[in-house]
């Protein structure tokens, strides 16, 4: 039989590497039909990495620093556009003359 804390810091991990899934996956999904579908999956999982964030802050459980790191990194990912600054933005038609 597993131990319950095996299974716990493993369902933290995958909260935590799912949360960073999801910010990838609104940029991949950028323009897209899909965008936001993604993008409310997205809002849920950063919702419940930050409430693991809190809770382990308040249970002092020493795992609010990673909580919180993943928490920016979900944030910096969906917000920082990654294009590079010659390409025009989607939706937007380059003329040619």
């Amino acid at each position: 039989m597993i131990p319950e804390s095996v299974l716990a810091i493993a369902a933290f991990m995958l909260l935590h590497v799912g949360g960073i899934a999801c910010a990838v996956g609104t940029r991949i999904a950028t323009g897209s039909r899909a965008e936001s579908a993604v993008q409310l999956v997205f809002l849920f999982a950063m919702g419940a990495v930050g409430l693991a964030a809190w809770c382990c802050r308040q249970h002092d459980l020493g795992l609010a620093i990673p909580s919180q790191l993943t928490l920016i990194t979900m944030v910096v990912l969906a917000v920082v556009d990654l294009r590079r600054t010659h390409e025009p933005a989607a939706g937007f038609a380059t003329r040619s003359s």
